[in-house]
């Protein structure tokens, strides 16, 4: 087996460090995309055969790779894991050859993907509502549910009790979140609590339209970007609490890592979020503000609600996401695959 996945990211950035991880434990190199003059020039030349529009390079790239690995048959048993498999079901020539994690939330795959899937020799899904519904529609697929991994030494609670630090709540990301949802729960909180400041972390480019901005004081709701890897830890230890409601979503590497910092995570039951969130947190129905609202005051009010919180995300984490167990359930993945044959192996 041969993972591939970015390079020039992998060192820091979540679910990239996994094609690292699962390569140094196999014994095999890490293949990916580190942005060379070489790879640029290479993908340049191979776009147009390889059908390759619309990819990211570091996709591409992973495309190309591993499709050369497969038909030079160097791989020993040929097979490829695709740590970023979204959109190569129906790209690749051999699926039967390969891993794919598949990242996307069902109701976002293409048909095109939707129609490859059960040729492949396997797929890992981010949560298991994408795992159970692969397996009730192609029983044969080898298919299986592995969370996000995070580092749980360097992610790590903040060493001076909730109690003693100023009353602030942080929200991160954008894509696939319900902001309308989080600026309406923002406002009737800080309208609430005087003390109460929101730091929203967001891409770089990201504006709040002013329709929604008006009812939110800028010195209290707080937009943050361009954080090190170091200052987004500090950003969630600082924090009482995550609230982030999402529109959809399987996993999301700020719902680990905040877990792994000890911080309760406040969030909407869609899509994944039943696999992560467990009894860390809470999880309201899609845009029911009322019992979000509840839920967030209970937990600025007793200290005691907000430390067994805190402590549930912290243990969840360690025992259910930290890389050493989710490494170990990738090799579990790949010797069951081994020692089972394709239908259309068979065939």
């Amino acid at each position: 087996m041969c993972p591939i996945g970015p390079l020039n990211i992998a060192k820091f950035q979540g679910h990239h460090l996994l094609a690292a991880k699962l390569a140094a434990r196999l014994g095999v190199e890490h293949r990916g995309w580190d942005g060379s003059y070489i790879q640029r020039l290479l993908l340049k030349i191979c776009r147009r055969p390889f059908r390759l529009h619309g990819l990211d390079p570091d996709i591409a790239w992973g495309l190309l790779v591993g499709e050369r690995l497969i038909r030079n048959g160097t791989l020993g048993n040929n097979r490829v894991h695709w740590i970023w498999g979204d959109n190569l079901p129906e790209r690749v020539r051999h699926p039967e050859a390969a891993v794919f994690s598949v990242h996307q939330p069902f109701e976002l795959w293409s048909d095109a993907q939707r129609a490859a899937l059960p040729r492949c020799g396997g797929v890992l899904a981010m949560a298991q509502r994408e795992c159970d519904r692969l397996r009730d529609q192609h029983p044969d697929l080898h298919v299986d549910f592995i969370p996000l991994g995070v580092d749980t030494d360097y992610w790590h609670p903040a060493p001076a009790a909730v109690r003693d630090r100023p009353k602030q709540i942080c929200a991160v990301g954008r894509y696939l979140r319900n902001f309308d949802m989080l600026v309406r729960v923002s406002a009737a909180l800080l309208a609430e609590e005087s003390d109460l400041v929101i730091r929203w972390l967001v891409n770089p480019d990201f504006v709040l339209p002013p329709e929604l901005s008006a009812s939110l004081p800028p010195d209290r709701f707080q937009i943050v970007r361009h954080l090190s890897s170091a200052e987004l830890r500090q950003f969630y230890q600082e924090s009482w609490l995550f609230l982030t409601p999402y529109g959809n979503v399987t996993a999301s590497n700020a719902i680990v890592e905040t877990m792994a910092c000890g911080i309760p995570i406040f969030t909407t039951r869609v899509g994944g979020m039943e696999s992560y969130v467990r009894d860390a947190g809470v999880l309201v129905k899609d845009d029911d503000d009322s019992a979000m609202l509840a839920a967030i005051r209970e937990c600025l009010h007793s200290h005691a609600r907000r430390d067994a919180l805190s402590a549930a995300a912290r243990a969840v984490a360690v025992r259910d996401f930290s890389w050493p167990v989710v490494v170990e359930r990738h090799l579990q993945f790949y010797r069951a695959l081994a020692g089972r044959q394709h239908p259309r192996d068979a065939a």
